[in-house]
């Protein structure tokens, strides 16, 4: 009576643990099917650059890389945040995320709490790890350039100048 009830004992033991096993792959198989496609993933890229897609998030840059058929996703930049102020993307008449062969550049709009109407801000950056925002023009010789300020820098002065050209 004792071996049938090891033997017993044994079965429904290697039935339960089969059967969690059995489980625990099929929940990681749920998984694997139920997870969220990117939000990038539909939408065609802003700027391609080198074989890399850029798309403007909500007042970020996410860069996608494709490694052997595989797109990986990474937010390089996120607007920094100001004191009562909201950001939302806006082109101001231009497109939200460009290229201009040297620098990716981001157009936001920001609105202060009780203000109303838009502070447009650009930011860019040519190596998508030091970043610049725009804060405003300047005349050298009679010609115009705008001028950019590394992000986070707390000088009035520019740290770089670029050559407005009209066409």
């Amino acid at each position: 009576m004792t071996v049938s009830r090891t033997l017993l004992g044994l079965m429904a033991s290697t039935a339960l643990l089969t059967g969690c096993d059995l489980l625990e792959r099929r929940s990681v198989e749920v998984e694997k099917q139920t997870a969220p496609a990117p939000w990038w993933e539909p939408l065609e890229p802003d700027v391609i650059i080198d074989g890399d897609e850029f798309y403007a998030g909500t007042c970020s840059i996410t860069q996608v890389t494709d490694v052997d058929g595989v797109k990986t996703g990474e937010e390089i930049f996120k607007v920094p945040s100001r004191f009562l102020a909201d950001c939302v993307n806006s082109g101001r008449g231009e497109e939200v995320l460009g290229y201009d062969g040297e620098y990716i550049i981001l157009r936001v709009c920001r609105t202060t709490f009780g203000a109303g109407g838009c502070g447009g801000d650009s930011y860019r950056s040519a190596d998508f790890e030091n970043w610049e925002e725009h804060i405003g023009v300047t005349w050298i010789n009679g010609e115009e350039y705008e001028a950019w300020r590394k992000v986070g820098s707390k000088s009035s002065k520019a740290d770089s100048v670029k050559k407005v050209v009209r066409e």
